[in-house]
């Protein structure tokens, strides 16, 4: 009897292992386990969408979140509340840590792994999809001794990829970087890195008011989720610092106005800020499986683009999704003086709204529109992560 539990147990921990390897081998960011009525279903996110993987007998359903909880040594008896923790999982002798977080559903508890793997490596400013001109000018703010660059964006957006790139350039022995993340995502030698742990108390407020004792050149905020923390970060960056951080917002108007409603002044805010960046993620035709299709265009002439629809023969690199990776999407607005002074005028945030769409030099539908005429995306996807293109 004994001899058959410790096979049953071995059997449920292969099976976990190999639901960790698939993901991996397919590139997720996350995994979604999610009981239903006769089922346990396994999703994949890759690239932005879920996928479904596997489906398993509701037999196994007790069996694989109790051995997941085991893993990230999380409270096996407790059915009823969400609960928090984390697992290491080495494979291929690369060690991914997996951020876990349950969360009790009337099917059952489902439960989402982030994947994060520590030992990638961050990808250089210039492979990110910027233009020429926009890596210009993102060389031109990140020059800056002091003040805040933000980057916004709905979340996964890419926001803190994009803020790794900047302080991986960014580091050399005579500057003293600091970062305050949720969760470390990158390990960056000679980067002092720092989590937050509110179950301690160590939250994103704290960890800024404690940084300044720290002399430091630049900071990297993970993000600015209170009035607080977001007097901290102006007073850092006014005291001469440079501050990167990020801020859940869809435009630069819908930022501003958040800040003001945080009680920043607007004569603080106009100064500090030295530039914001939006970025979306779109995915990638499949370079090795992608093939052409005719298009119209409005002269009623006959071209061929590049479709992420997948030839017949079955394709081993993006398994048939027809798109295999991401790039970014940018629209970058510098604050200067003229920036500074519309801020500190009380005008409508209509007006506003106008006023930052004359001083883009290229906007997020600009950006995508050279991606899709470069056969890097497609319209489809262009559409899904933007959806319709204002008129």
């Amino acid at each position: 009897m004994a001899q058959d539990k410790n096979l049953a147990i071995r059997d449920v921990t292969d099976l976990v292992n190999q639901i960790f390897a698939k993901a991996i081998e397919q590139r997720a960011s996350d995994i979604h386990i999610e009981p239903e009525d006769d089922t346990l279903n396994v999703r994949l996110r890759i690239d932005g969408l879920l996928y479904l993987v596997d489906t398993y007998a509701k037999e196994l359903k007790d069996s694989i979140i109790s051995r997941i909880k085991v893993m990230s040594l999380l409270d096996i008896t407790e059915h009823r509340l969400p609960q928090d923790g984390h697992v290491e999982f080495k494979y291929k002798e690369r060690v991914h840590n997996m951020r876990i977080a349950t969360f009790p559903t009337s099917k059952g508890e489902a439960v989402v792994l982030r994947i994060l793997d520590r030992e990638d490596v961050v990808m250089g400013i210039g492979d990110l999809g910027l233009d020429d001109n926009q890596l210009a000018t993102v060389q031109t703010l990140i020059s800056n001794p002091f003040g805040i660059i933000l980057t916004t964006g709905p979340t996964g957006s890419g926001k803190t990829s994009f803020l790794y790139s900047i302080i991986s350039a960014l580091g050399s022995s005579d500057k003293n970087i600091v970062t305050v993340e949720d969760p470390i995502e990158f390990n960056i030698p000679g980067i002092r890195q720092t989590q937050v742990k509110e179950s301690i108390g160590l939250d994103f407020s704290k960890a800024m008011r404690s940084i300044a004792r720290q002399d430091p050149n630049i900071v990297m905020l993970g993000e600015i989720r209170d009035a607080d923390t977001a007097h901290m970060v102006f007073q850092a960056a006014l005291s001469g610092v440079l501050v990167l951080t990020t801020f859940h917002t869809f435009d630069v108007p819908g930022l501003v106005i958040r800040l003001l409603e945080m009680s920043i002044p607007k004569s603080v805010l106009a100064h500090a800020i030295k530039g914001v960046i939006s970025i979306r993620l779109v995915r990638k035709i499949c370079q090795q499986c992608k093939s052409p299709k005719p298009f119209m265009t409005s002269t009623g002439q006959y071209i061929q683009l590049k479709t992420a629809s997948p030839t017949e023969e079955k394709c081993h690199l993006c398994h048939d999704i027809g798109y295999y990776g991401r790039i970014g999407l940018f629209e970058i607005i510098p604050f200067d003086t003229e920036t500074q002074l519309k801020i500190m005028e009380n005008i409508p945030s209509a007006e506003l709204q106008n006023f930052f769409q004359q001083k883009q030099h290229k906007g997020l539908w600009e950006s995508a529109a050279d991606k899709v005429n470069a056969g890097i995306t497609t319209v489809e996807e262009v559409t899904r992560v933007l959806g319709l293109e204002p008129r």
